[in-house]
């Protein structure tokens, strides 16, 4: 899905592969959110991507801004759970729980947790494919 990613943090990717108790990568974060029944599945990875962001001047001339923001680094948007790895940047513009130190924990740990996770999902785009990292994920019902 994301060869970057494996060759980046090949010991994240061998913690999830296994099931093993790893430490939290600094940089990258874990993020979980709901699905809804129905949403579009969707399983991308851009690790160490780009994508650029346009936007106008609040000034009135018309002028264009453009900036640079990782992309997200993988994506699994499949009901009923959408899961994320992406940049530590990016933590605050995705509506997701951060669950980065979880990955603290093996499979057969037991966790006394109490979370409560949005419900989330991406725009159709009937006309075209478009990459997640161009998207923003919305507030949507179970």
């Amino acid at each position: 899905m994301a060869p970057k990613l494996i060759d980046s943090h090949p010991g994240l990717i061998r913690a999830v592969r296994e099931g093993v108790p790893s430490p939290p990568p600094e940089d990258i974060r874990f993020l979980m959110a709901v699905a809804p029944d129905g949403a579009a599945a969707i399983v991308e990875g851009a690790h160490e991507g780009l994508a650029v962001q346009m936007s106008l001047t609040q000034d009135g001339s018309g002028r264009r801004m453009t900036a640079t923001v990782p992309t997200i680094s993988a994506v699994m948007h499949f009901p009923p759970f959408s899961l994320l790895l992406a940049d530590r940047q990016l933590v605050s513009s995705l509506p997701h729980v951060d669950c980065t130190e979880w990955l603290q924990l093996g499979v057969e740990d037991l966790a006394d947790v109490q979370v409560v996770f949005p419900v989330v999902d991406l725009p159709r785009t009937t006309s075209a494919p478009v990459p997640v990292s161009m998207l923003r994920f919305n507030e949507a019902r179970a």
